[in-house]
């Protein structure tokens, strides 16, 4: 059980150790570029990125325009079997004021 546990401990060691290589070449490449040419790369990303979020919006806004439906409010008719009213009549109205306080 614990040669498990530790195989599994190292598998993910390693993994781990991939993506952290992996980020260490991708910043080195970054960085060995030029200033210049950092900005302009920053830019053209962030040009695609508003450009997706703005069609994503639009996309939204014209499917949810097309999508809605008007509820169409009636006369309710009967009340459903289901539902039973229980009612209980008062016996004596007068003694059930909202206005009359308790002794």
């Amino acid at each position: 059980m614990l040669k498990l546990l530790t195989d599994k401990n190292s598998y993910m060691k390693k993994i781990r150790l991939k993506i952290e290589e992996f980020v260490k070449k991708a910043e080195r490449k970054w960085k060995s570029l030029s200033t210049k040419r950092q900005r302009s790369l920053t830019k053209i990303f962030f040009a695609g990125y508003a450009i997706m979020t703005i069609l994503t919006v639009i996309h939204l806004w014209s499917k949810d325009s097309k999508s809605r439906t008007i509820l169409s409010v009636g006369h309710i008719n009967n009340i459903p079997k289901m539902i039973k009213m229980q009612h209980q009549p008062l016996e004596n109205p007068a003694n059930y004021s909202p206005h009359k306080t308790s002794p």
